[in-house]
């Protein structure tokens, strides 16, 4: 009788298994989760309303552009550059992903690895008309392929909005 007790004492206080309520912030065990979107860093990566940095799996910013030394002529003075008529491609960039990314609410799934060796999250952002951001940002051109595995679950449909950019020659250079 008391060892039958103690068992079901037991198995009423234990934890629930696959309960999904633990908030862990380095629990990949989710696949999916929904987010808002408070902040845009760069063309790749994104800063959600809980403060979480979150890189986007399979592409990579531009970057900007580095900044030309100043120039002098043979007596000194600084030679001063006509200012260019065009936006930077890295500056239409992060104004496009902050349009199709900030202030949205959105769902993130993860891959097989849920971090970067940097210590990022890694995923795909789904918009809510349902288009994967990553493959926009791929398919307008301004952002570069980068698979890295294993998160590999989408590389076909990343590679071919790659290949659509670069068929239609929007944004980056072929490097």
């Amino acid at each position: 009788m008391v060892l039958r007790l103690l068992l079901m004492f037991l198995l009423l206080s234990a934890p629930v298994w696959g309960d999904d309520n633990n908030d862990d912030l380095f629990n990949f065990s989710k696949k999916q989760e929904d987010a808002l979107i408070v902040k845009v860093v760069a063309s790749d990566l994104i800063v959600l309303e809980d403060g979480r940095r979150v890189k986007l799996i399979g592409i990579e910013s531009a970057g900007v552009a580095p900044h030309e030394y100043v120039k002098y002529d043979d007596k000194g003075h600084v030679i001063e550059e006509p200012e260019e008529p065009t936006i930077p491609l890295e500056e239409q960039a992060l104004t496009y992903a902050q349009e199709l990314l900030e202030n949205k609410k959105v769902k993130l799934e993860y891959d097989t690895d849920g971090r970067d060796v940097s210590g990022y999250l890694c995923a795909y952002v789904y918009l809510p008309d349902g288009r994967m951001a990553n493959a926009e940002l791929l398919r307008m051109g301004f952002v570069k392929l980068k698979i890295i595995p294993p998160n590999v679950k989408y590389e076909d449909r990343l590679r071919a909005a790659y290949q659509e950019a670069k068929k239609e020659k929007r944004g980056l250079e072929d490097e």
